[in-house]
């Protein structure tokens, strides 16, 4: 008789999960993370502020509104106060939603509206950086200004004392205050961030204007120079795709606006300098056929790694054209990383399915984001070509130019001093040889090509010279100096002493003792 076996489906006897009745605390540790450990890079402060500004100004050009200047950001310095105000002339915050808007964490109401800033945490990034952080502002009609302060100071001390049991919002009442001040001296709509008293980091970086000004033409929405030869065909290209206007952002060091950080010239040194000489414009799309980022990448020399301190190279990826990451970012896309520096231009991700982290230091790993790396790998690769591809003209020039170095000294030395006969013809026979070295590296030269037209012209000029050369010696030498044979054992050694010694001048005085020395004898 067989056994009968029964399967019961254990997870029909469990009980049905239900809702936890426990209060939810959110303790006060968040605030520190959000202020402090959130992000590694003080400069950052200046890219959250920016955004929130450019944001602020979009709304107001939506909305119809005038602007009594340029659309942008003043940033104001005072080094005795050690105080830093960023103030922009967006559409502003009304009195009704202020002290709403600007305690609330975490919970902003840009998301979905195609914003840049939409995890409403980033207007905290000041707090753990100075003492006082206060927010300032008025939309247009209203006689007083609104303000709210958050004390830094008061913030440490709670965070650091034991015995403070407040939550979060136990926490933001204890140390943030609101207040309407007098409207005279302000403009008539503005938003403003004032931290006062900046603590110290590293070479004080948050006050260090240059910094801040090659920090925010990396990251910041700010258009390009006027002098930047491709600047009219990219802001047309990226017009046409929606990418929205740039800002015009300015310090009070009476240095002017601040621009995008390309420029025609790339100066890797005193005395290297590349020049962009165009501009390749693409396109990428999502797993539907459908744009999901656009952008721009630079052909120049690939002369290497582009320094750091110039804050120019790298592929880098913005959204809403605010920078995501750093030059970086596209590195581990390169089969040889170091090659993601070589490069310049900038990939404006366009798809709302692709999102930057909360740090913006990369994008959150969806299937989007990872389609997106797999097409821009195709250009890595190409770069990558590009870049050998180039290594290889520039050593075909370098031995170009070695060859014409080595004729040019021969011909300076034959117009330098009294020659044997048999001597010119060496150096008349070895120049040619050298010539013909010339023509075979420039066959390589694409057609066309500056190298190729500069290194045809001094060909002919350095033929001519040669053919120039007088008949005969001046020096008093004997026949065998005179034989013109070039198969003759003289002409043959003379012709080994020039071509072996380490530079051609040398081989020339060489040569000269050794016919001196047959001469005696």
């Amino acid at each position: 008789m067989s056994a009968v076996f029964t399967q019961v489906d254990v997870r029909a006897l469990a009980p049905r999960p239900r809702p936890i009745e426990e209060s939810v605390t959110v303790g006060k540790d968040i605030l520190e993370l959000l202020t402090g450990s959130m992000y590694v890079d003080p400069l950052v402060i200046y890219r959250e502020y920016i955004q929130n500004a450019a944001d602020s100004i979009d709304e107001a050009r939506e909305a119809g509104l005038m602007f009594n200047e340029e659309a942008g950001v003043v940033i104001s310095f005072n080094h005795a106060e050690r105080t830093i105000i960023l103030r922009d002339n967006g559409a502003s915050i009304s009195a009704a939603d202020f002290v709403h808007r600007l305690v609330n964490i975490g919970a902003s109401q840009k998301r979905g509206k195609k914003l840049r800033g939409f995890r409403g945490v980033g207007r905290l990034s000041g707090l753990g950086h100075c003492q006082e952080l206060i927010f300032r502002g008025r939309v247009e009609g209203e006689a007083k200004v609104s303000e709210v302060r958050w004390d830094g100071r008061a913030l440490k001390e709670k965070m650091r004392d034991p015995n403070y049991s407040g939550d979060l919002a136990t926490l933001v009442k204890d140390i943030v205050t609101q207040t309407r001040v007098p409207g005279d001296g302000y403009p008539e709509r503005f938003f403003e961030v004032e931290m006062r008293k900046i603590i110290r980091s590293r070479n004080d970086i948050l006050l260090n204007e240059e910094a801040v000004r090659n920090y925010i033409s990396q990251v910041a929405p700010v258009p390009f120079s006027k002098e930047f030869s491709f600047a009219k065909a990219i802001e047309a290209r990226l017009t046409n795709h929606g990418v929205r206007p740039p800002i015009n952002i300015t310090l009070n060091d009476g240095r002017g606006p601040i621009y995008h950080r390309v420029q025609d010239r790339i100066p890797f040194s005193d005395t290297v300098t590349d020049t962009i000489r165009g501009v390749d414009f693409i396109e990428l799309r999502d797993s539907d056929d459908e744009i999901c980022a656009v952008g721009w990448i630079a052909d120049h020399s690939y002369s290497g790694s582009i320094p750091k301190r110039l804050g120019v190279g790298g592929v880098r990826l913005r959204v809403g054209d605010i920078q995501v990451g750093d030059e970086a970012i596209l590195a581990p896309l390169f089969a040889e990383p170091r090659f993601a520096g070589w490069a310049v231009g900038d990939i404006h991700v366009l798809s709302s399915k692709i999102l930057p982290n909360g740090r913006r230091d990369d994008f959150d790993a969806t299937a989007a984001y990872i389609h997106l790396q797999g097409e821009l790998s195709f250009h890595t690769k190409a770069i990558t070509h590009r870049i050998r591809e180039r290594s290889g003209q520039r050593n075909q020039l370098r031995s170009v130019q070695q060859h014409f170095g080595a004729v040019d000294v021969w011909l300076n030395a034959v117009a330098a001093r009294s020659m044997p006969k048999i001597v010119l013809k060496v150096i008349q026979e070895l120049s040619r040889s050298r010539l013909e070295c010339v023509t075979k590296e420039a066959a390589k030269f694409a057609p066309g090509s500056e190298e190729l037209l500069a290194t045809n012209a001094r060909v002919a000029q350095v033929a001519k010279m040669i053919e120039g050369l007088p008949a005969h010696g001046k020096g008093k030498g004997s026949n065998v100096l005179l034989n013109t044979d070039l198969e003759h054992p003289i002409s043959m050694v003379l012709k080994t002493i020039l071509s072996s010694t380490k530079t051609p001048d040398a081989g020339i005085e060489l040569s000269l003792q050794v016919l001196k020395a047959l001469e005696t004898h």
